[in-house]
């Protein structure tokens, strides 16, 4: 699922982005400080950051967060601008693209898929795309290098949740309350039985899915970046 940050003090602002992000399955955190949005961007990892330039412009702060490493490297930014701050979008304040406040709800949707897509290849929420592997959320549909990948409903689900948290390690009891659920009384090594089969299935080589010694599993963001020696 996509996730979309917004930096904003304004209630209408915030209603705008729910409105214009929840049709396409997309998740919204919103931070009302640009401080807050920079501990969210680096453990949250959004796919789109919209920041409302009324947050303020003072001490750097802005600034600051849009060169961090965690924006500049994989987050598209939308700018909710005043007409008066027009001026200094891409001159002071570099960002992917900009709205005019108020917004227009269409409008910031049209433009929020637009720069997801060019960023990740994700049309809308309902798809998840890593590299050659593609989870269609809707058709519970799951195709690496666009050949069909027969997975069974817990292998979907457990795959499912994995690609739509990557980066982030889960221990084998939280994968068994998430995709299980909290009255399974099996045991954990369930886990490993069925990452082993996922594995199996929609590894060409480079792994998707990685142990992380003495917790559990994640998915792997850029799977040639996987530690093979990670594997069990």
């Amino acid at each position: 699922m996509q996730r979309v940050l917004v930096v904003s003090r304004d209630s209408e602002v915030l209603r705008s982005v729910e409105a214009a992000a929840r049709p396409d399955g997309r998740t919204v955190r919103a931070e009302s400080s640009v401080d807050a949005a920079l501990i969210a961007v680096r453990d949250w990892r959004p796919a789109l950051l919209i920041v409302d330039l009324n947050i303020g412009l003072t001490g750097g702060g802005l600034s600051a967060l849009l060169r961090d490493p965690a924006v500049a490297e994989g987050t598209a930014v939308i700018a909710i601008v005043e007409p008066e701050q027009l001026s200094i979008v891409g001159a002071g304040v570099k960002v992917d693209d900009f709205v005019l406040s108020p917004v227009d709800d269409p409008e910031l949707r049209v433009r929020m898929s637009r720069l997801i897509f060019e960023r990740t290849g994700q049309g809308d929420g309902h798809v998840i795309r890593h590299g050659p592997l593609v989870i269609d959320l809707e058709r519970y549909k799951v195709t690496v290098d666009e050949e069909v990948v027969d997975l069974t409903y817990k292998e979907y689900e457990l795959l499912r949740f994995l690609s739509s948290n990557p980066g982030k390690p889960f221990t084998r009891e939280a994968l068994l309350n998430q995709v299980w659920g909290y009255d399974y009384y099996g045991g954990s090594r369930t886990v490993d039985v069925h990452v082993r089969r996922i594995r199996s299935k929609i590894e060409r080589g480079e792994p998707f899915i990685e142990t992380v010694r003495n917790v559990g599993y994640r998915f792997v963001d850029t799977p040639q970046a996987a530690n093979e020696g990670a594997r069990r």
